[in-house]
C-alpha cells in the first residue's frame, strides 16, 4: 500500500520533499497557502502576514553550485551568486522538470496537524486544511513533512527599550523592508548585524542622509569572493578543510582565518570586532559594508539602550539626535501554530528535534520538520538530504534510536553549541555543514566512499576530497543514485566560469623568468638603506647641504636652466572657483599678489558642487559620487581635513572641506560670482607689460574688460561631454533612450530597465554599479578593459595611503620591470581580471585604474555583465564586436569622456603636442614672450589632483612674481616633445585622456622648482622620527610645507598625526580589548601545527593537476604561508 505524505509549504524545501517522496514511491500532497511556489524566494511588493518576506535587492549568500539540488545543476549561464528573482526561476525550472506542481494544492492553509487516535499503531496524522473559500477539510496521512520555514514571525524587541513610546519617528522590522526609497534623505538606525541588518544598512546608506548600524556583539565580515574572485564557499567548504579543522587546534584555525580577514580590513579599526572567535558563530556575508564604513556613509554604533525623544541612546553614552526611522533586524520566532503543543518542549519553548529533524517524543518517526537549523553553508542541500532521510524513515527503511538516546544527543549537542551561543534557542539550531550532511548520508547509504573513489576513479576522487563539497557527491552511489553526478562534479568549475565569459580578453603573456626575484632585489634595497642609516655619522659630512645622494638620484632628469625675466606682476585673474581656483587664489595671496577670481556660477566648488540638473558648460557629477582619493592625500598642504570627516568623502563632504578652506583663508572676498570669462587676449603692449585683457560677461549680460598682469586658468576639463555617435552605426534607429554620463544624476528613472553603459572609466564603473541596483540587467561595454582597484586597502586603510611612500617609489624604480607584474598579481589574487572579463591589454601603470569597491561583487552576482566594445545598433538591440546581441535595450549611457578646450583663450595658446596641450610642465604655454599665463589642474595622475594643482599654482605665482624663471622657448619646446614621447611610451594616452604623469616624481619636480622639496636624508639625520614618516609613510601634501617658500609651522605635526585623523572617523563603537597572548607552550603547539598544515598545503598544491589547483588552491588555510610572512599590521595607527 502506498503511503500518503502531507507536505506543508511549496517553497524550495517543499518542492524537494515532493520530489523525494516520488523517488521513494510515496504519494505526496503539498498544501501551499499562497497562489504560487517559491516560498521565501518569491518576492512580494508588500509583506503578507504569516508568510516570509524578502527585500527587492536580496542576493543569495551561497553560490549556485553549492546550493543547487543534488540531481539538478543550475544552468551554466546563471550568476554564481544569484539575485532572488533568478533563484526563483531555478526553483520553477526544478518544479517543471520533475512535474511537481500537480501535487500542490494552492491557496490552501494547514490549520492543524494532530495525531490520530490510533497513532501508536498506525503512526498516522489528521491534517485539517482551509481552502480559499474558507472551507475546512480533514485529511489522513501516513506522514507529514513540515516545510513552512521559520522566517514568518518577526521578533520586535521594541518593548525592551525605554522611551520608545515617545519616539516621533517610525519603527520597522526587517520583515517589512522592501527598498530604501522611503528612507531617502532620512537619518536611520538599523539595529542588528546579521545578514539582513548588514544588507539593509548598506542599501539605505546609498540614499539616506545618515545611517547608523547598531550591534551588541559585532561580527566577522566576509565577502562572497575568495582568492582570484572565485566563490568563497567553493574554496572553503571542502572535505580536505573539514579534516584539517578536526585535526588542527581550533585556536590555530581561528588565528589564521581572523588574520586573513583583518588583513583585508581591520575589524577593530572598523568597529566590527566581535567578542567571539570566527569559528564560534556564523559570519556576516557582505561585499559592500567595509567600503561604506570607509566612506563614512555608514557609521557603526554599539548596542541600543533606549529612546530619548527623537534621539537614540547607545550603551557608550552617545546620543544620535533627529532620528527619523529605526529598522529592527532582530530575527524571527520559529513557531508552528498548527503542530501539537507537546512538540514544543525545549528550554525556550522551541520545538525539540533529534538531529534538527525528528521530534523524539513520537513513537513513530512519521513527522519531520525541514529546514529548522542554521549552518555555515547553503540550506537547500541539507533540506534535500533531510527529506531523503525523513522519507526513508516514513517508509520504514530507516530506523531511529530509542527516545532516551535521542534526548541525550539533543542535550549534548545543545550543550556544545551553548559555548558559542548563549541563547538556548539559537544553540539548538546550529549544525556543522559537512558532518551533518555526512551523518544523514550515512543513515540512508549515500555517503561517498573517498578511499574507494581514489582507488577506483582517482580524478573523481581527488575532486570529491579536495574540491568543494557540492551536492552531487551524494548522488554518486546508493539509493537515489544519479548517472549524471560524476559529470556534474567534473564540470562544476566550468559552470562557475560560464557567467563570466561575456568578454574575450587577450591571452596571457609568457611568464618571465623568476631567477631574479623582485623580493630579493627589495631585500637588497632594504639592506643598502639600513647600511646608510647605520653609517649616518660617517656620511653626514658627505651629505651636507644640497648634495645628498638621494636627492641627486631623484633629480637626475630635472633641468633648471634660467631664461626669461619680466616686469613685476601684481594683479592676477583666476578663472574658475573650483578646488584649483581656490588654491590659486591662496597661492597668489601667499606671494603678495592681488587675485580676482571669476566664477560663472553662483557658488564655489566647481566639479564638486552637485546640481540637480546639469548646467551646460559646467562640470556635473551624479548623486552617489564618492571621491577616489582619501582625505589625507587630497587635502591642501597647509589645511588638513577635519579628523571626523570620512577617509573617502562623499562629494557633499568634499564641498564642505572646500568651504572650510575658503573660509579659513578668506578667499571668497576675491571671487566675483556669476561672471563668465568670454575672452582672454594679450594687451597691445604685451611685449613690454606682459599684461592681459580679460573680457567678462555678468549675470545681466553686461560686458567688461579688465587688465591683469597675469592669468591662471582653472576651468577644468569635464565640461564638454564627448558623445561619439558617429562611431556607432544604427544609432539613429535605436528605439530606446541614450545620453552621456554628464547628464546622469541617479538610477531612479531606470527601475526595471535593461541598460548598456559604454566606457569603463571611473564614471562608467560607478554608473553601471549604481544602475545595477534597480535595473533588470546592466551591461558594461569596454573596448580595452581596465584594472580595478578598491578604495579599501590592506588592513582596511585607505588604498592610496598604502604603497605610495618615497621608499615605495624607489623600490618601483629599481624594480621597474617587475612593479606592474607584482601589482597585477596582487589584484588578480583579489579577483582574476581575466575570469571577470576585465583584463586590459595594457599594464597596470600604463593607465589610471578604475577605482570601484562594488564592481566585482556586482559581476559575480550577475547584476553587471561585462561586454566587449559595442559595434552597432539594430532597433532596440545592440550588437557587440564579438557578435553577441543584447535585445530589448531601454537605455544606453555613454561614459565616453570629455572634449577639452578653452574657448576664451587665443588659438595660438591651444596648440597641441600629440593629444595634449603644448604646455611646459603642463602649466605654461612656451610661446609667450613673458610667462604670465598658466593653466592649473589640467592633469591626470595615479594620485590626488588637489596637491598637484596646488603645487602648480605655487610655482606659477612664483614665476609671475619673478622669483623663479623659466628656460628659453626652445628648451621648453624640446622638453615638451621629449616629455610627450616619454608619456606616450609609458602610458596609454588618447584624445579623451591626453595627459598623464607619474604622481610623486612630477610633484617633486614642481616642488624642486618652487624650492620646497623635502630633503629626506637631512630629515633623517636632523629629525629621525619625522624623516622616517616622510620616507616610509604616505606622501601626504604636508611634506611640501616643511621648508622653503610657504613653509607652514604646522606641517610637522600634521604629518605626525595623519594616522590619527585616518583612524578618527572609525571610532564610533568600542570593541573588546585584544585577548592576552597564549602561553609559550601553546605558541609552540600552534607553530608546529601551522608547519604541518603548511607542508600539507604545499604538497597538496604542487602535486595536483591544474584543474585541481583551480578548485583547491584558493582556500583560506592553503594560503597560510601568505599570512604568516606578511606583517602589515596596524601599528601605524596605534
Amino acid at each position: 500500500m502506498v503511503r500518503r505524505v502531507a507536505v506543508v509549504g511549496g517553497g524550495s524545501s517543499g518542492l524537494a520533499c515532493i520530489k523525494i517522496c516520488l523517488d521513494e514511491g510515496l504519494e505526496p500532497v503539498c498544501f501551499e497557502s499562497s497562489d504560487d511556489i517559491g516560498g521565501l524566494w518569491r518576492y512580494k511588493e508588500s509583506p503578507e502576514p504569516g508568510r516570509s518576506s524578502i527585500y527587492r535587492s536580496l542576493v543569495v549568500n551561497t553560490s549556485k553550485e553549492m546550493m543547487c539540488f543534488s540531481d539538478f545543476p543550475m544552468p551554466a549561464d546563471y550568476a554564481n551568486y544569484m539575485h532572488n528573482s533568478q533563484l526563483l526561476q531555478y526553483i520553477r525550472l526544478y518544479a517543471e522538470h520533475f512535474d511537481l506542481r500537480r501535487y500542490i494544492h494552492f491557496q490552501t492553509t494547514v490549520k492543524s496537524v494532530r495525531q490520530r487516535p490510533d497513532f501508536s499503531q498506525s503512526g498516522q496524522w489528521d491534517v485539517v486544511t482551509v481552502n480559499r473559500g474558507g472551507e475546512e477539510n480533514t485529511h489522513i496521512f501516513d506522514g507529514v513533512l513540515v516545510c513552512s520555514g521559520h522566517y514568518t514571525h518577526p521578533v520586535s524587541p521594541l518593548g525592551d527599550f525605554q522611551g520608545h513610546k515617545t519616539f516621533p519617528g517610525r519603527c520597522y522590522h526587517s520583515w517589512e523592508y522592501k527598498d530604501a526609497d522611503i528612507f531617502r534623505g532620512k537619518r536611520v538606525v538599523v539595529v542588528g548585524i546579521g545578514n539582513s541588518g548588514g544588507d539593509i544598512a548598506v542599501e539605505i546608506s546609498r540614499s539616506a542622509e545618515k545611517i547608523f548600524l547598531s550591534t551588541r556583539q559585532g561580527a566577522w565580515v566576509v565577502g562572497r569572493m575568495s582568492s582570484s574572485g572565485l566563490p568563497l564557499d567553493m574554496t572553503a567548504i571542502t572535505r580536505f578543510y573539514n579534516i584539517l579543522t578536526l585535526l588542527l587546534p581550533k585556536a590555530l584555525i581561528n588565528w589564521v582565518a581572523e588574520r586573513a580577514l583583518n588583513h583585508k580590513y581591520d575589524h577593530r579599526l572598523y568597529g566590527l570586532m566581535p567578542k567571539h572567535r570566527l569559528l564560534d558563530k556564523k559570519p556576516l556575508v557582505n561585499d559592500d559594508l567595509p567600503g561604506r564604513i570607509l566612506q563614512g556613509a555608514l557609521v557603526m554604533k554599539p548596542n541600543l539602550c533606549g529612546f530619548q525623544g527623537s534621539g537614540l541612546v547607545f550603551e557608550d553614552g552617545t546620543v544620535e539626535e533627529n532620528i527619523d526611522a529605526v529598522v529592527f533586524c532582530t530575527g524571527y520566532n520559529g513557531t508552528f501554530p498548527f503542530l501539537p503543543p507537546s512538540l514544543s518542549a525545549g528550554p525556550g519553548g522551541e520545538v525539540t528535534l533529534y538531529k534538527r529533524l525528528f521530534p523524539p517524543s513520537l513513537k513513530h518517526p512519521t513527522l519531520a520538520i525541514m529546514g529548522l537549523f542554521q549552518t555555515k553553508g547553503p540550506i537547500m542541500p541539507i533540506v534535500e538530504m533531510q527529506a531523503r532521510w525523513a522519507t526513508k524513515a516514513i517508509a520504514g527503511l530507516s530506523h531511529l534510536p530509542p527516545k532516551e538516546t535521542m534526548v541525550a544527543v539533543i542535550q549534548s549537542e545543545r550543550k556544545g553549541y551553548m559555548k558559542s551561543y548563549r541563547c538556548p534557542r539559537q544553540a539548538a539550531l546550529q549544525v556543522d555543514y559537512i558532518p551533518y550532511l555526512d551523518f544523514m548520508a550515512e543513515e540512508i547509504g549515500v555517503r561517498p566512499n573517498i578511499l574507494g573513489l581514489l582507488l577506483r576513479d582517482p580524478v573523481l576522487g581527488l575532486k570529491v576530497f579536495l574540491g568543494p563539497c557540492t551536492p552531487y557527491q551524494y548522488r554518486l552511489a546508493g539509493p537515489g543514485q544519479w548517472a549524471g553526478a560524476r559529470q556534474a562534479i567534473l564540470t562544476q568549475w566550468d559552470r562557475v566560469a560560464q557567467p563570466f565569459r561575456t568578454r574575450v580578453v587577450p591571452e596571457p603573456e609568457t611568464r618571465p623568468s623568476t631567477h631574479l626575484s623582485p623580493w630579493l632585489l627589495t631585500l637588497s634595497l632594504v639592506t643598502v638603506m639600513m647600511a646608510v642609516l647605520l653609517s649616518q655619522n660617517k656620511l653626514s659630512a658627505v651629505l651636507h647641504g644640497q648634495s645628498e645622494l638621494l636627492d641627486r638620484l631623484q633629480t637626475l632628469l630635472l633641468g633648471t636652466s634660467l631664461g626669461f625675466s619680466f616686469n613685476m606682476v601684481q594683479r592676477v585673474a583666476v578663472i574658475g572657483a573650483g578646488p584649483s581656483g581656490l588654491t590659486s587664489i591662496k597661492a597668489c595671496l601667499d606671494e603678495g599678489l592681488e587675485p580676482t577670481c571669476f566664477e560663472s556660477s553662483h557658488d564655489i566648488g566647481g566639479l564638486w558642487r552637485f546640481k540637480e540638473e546639469p548646467e551646460p558648460g559646467r562640470a556635473n557629477i551624479y548623486h552617489s559620487v564618492v571621491v577616489n582619493s582619501s582625505k589625507e592625500m587630497m587635502s591642501f598642504s597647509d589645511f588638513p581635513p577635519p579628523a571626523e570627516l570620512p577617509n573617502n568623502m562623499h562629494h557633499s563632504e568634499v564641498l564642505l572641506y572646500l568651504r572650510l578652506y575658503a573660509q579659513a583663508f578668506t578667499l571668497l572676498q576675491h571671487v566675483r560670482f556669476q561672471t563668465t570669462v568670454v575672452d582672454v587676449r594679450q594687451s597691445p603692449d604685451f611685449p613690454v607689460t606682459a599684461q592681459w585683457e580679460v573680457e567678462t560677461e555678468g549675470r545681466e549680460g553686461q560686458r567688461e574688460v579688465h587688465v591683469f598682469d597675469a592669468v591662471i586658468v582653472c576651468t577644468g576639463h569635464f565640461t564638454q561631454p564627448h558623445l561619439p555617435l558617429e562611431d556607432f552605426p544604427g544609432i539613429e534607429s535605436f528605439e530606446g533612450r541614450y545620453f552621456h554620463s554628464w547628464e546622469y544624476r541617479s538610477a531612479e528613472s531606470l527601475q526595471g530597465k535593461r541598460v548598456v553603459v559604454i566606457g569603463m572609466g571611473n564614471s562608467g564603473g560607478d554608473i553601471a554599479v549604481d544602475i545595477s541596483r534597480v535595473a533588470e540587467k546592466v551591461y558594461l561595454s569596454t573596448r580595452s578593459g581596465a584594472w580595478v582597484v578598491s578604495r579599501v586597502g590592506e588592513g582596511g586603510l585607505p588604498g592610496d595611503l598604502i604603497g605610495t611612500s618615497r621608499f615605495d617609489l624607489m623600490r618601483m624604480r629599481l624594480l621597474s620591470s617587475w612593479s606592474a607584474k607584482i601589482v597585477e598579481k596582487k589584484l588578480n589574487q583579489a579577483f582574476d581580471h581575466r575570469l571577470y572579463g576585465l583584463k586590459p591589454k595594457h599594464g597596470f601603470f600604463a593607465q589610471i585604474p578604475v577605482v570601484n569597491d562594488d564592481l566585482p561583487g556586482r559581476i559575480i552576482s550577475g547584476r553587471v555583465r561585462v561586454k566587449p566594445n559595442l559595434k552597432e545598433f539594430r532597433g532596440s538591440s545592440v550588437v557587440f564586436v564579438d557578435g553577441s546581441i543584447v535585445d530589448k535595450v531601454d537605455v544606453v549611457v555613454f561614459a565616453t569622456g570629455y572634449n577639452y578646450n578653452f574657448p576664451f583663450l587665443p588659438s595660438a595658446l591651444q596648440a597641441k603636442s600629440g593629444y595634449r596641450l603644448r604646455l611646459y610642465q603642463n602649466v605654461f604655454p612656451p610661446g609667450l614672450s613673458q610667462p604670465t599665463l598658466a593653466v592649473v589642474g589640467f592633469i591626470h595622475a595615479l594620485g590626488a589632483i588637489n596637491p598637484l594643482a596646488e603645487m602648480q599654482a605655487r610655482w606659477a605665482t612664483r614665476v609671475f612674481k619673478g622669483l623663479t624663471t623659466l628656460p628659453p622657448e626652445e628648451v621648453m619646446l624640446n622638453d615638451i616633445e621629449k616629455d610627450t614621447a616619454t608619456m606616450y611610451q609609458r602610458f596609454t594616452c588618447s584624445e579623451r585622456n591626453p595627459v598623464q604623469v607619474d604622481y610623486l616624481p612630477h610633484l617633486d619636480s614642481l616642488a624642486e622648482r618652487v624650492g620646497v622639496r623635502p630633503n629626506i636624508l637631512w630629515l633623517l639625520l636632523k629629525d629621525p622620527r619625522l624623516g622616517l614618516q616622510v620616507f616610509l609613510g604616505p606622501c601626504t601634501p604636508y611634506q611640501y610645507r616643511l621648508t622653503g617658500p610657504g613653509q607652514w609651522a604646522g606641517a610637522r605635526q600634521a604629518i605626525l598625526t595623519q594616522w590619527e585623523r585616518v583612524a578618527q572617523p572609525f571610532r564610533t563603537r568600542m570593541v573588546p580589548e585584544t585577548e592576552t597572548r597564549p602561553s609559550s607552550r601553546l605558541s609552540l603547539i600552534l607553530a608546529l601545527s601551522g608547519t604541518v598544515l603548511l607542508c600539507c598545503s604545499l604538497y597538496n598544491k604542487h602535486s595536483l593537476s591544474c584543474s585541481c589547483l583551480l578548485s583547491n588552491s584558493t582556500g583560506l588555510l592553503i594560503k597560510l604561508h601568505d599570512y604568516v610572512t606578511d606583517e602589515m599590521g596596524m601599528e601605524r595607527i596605534a
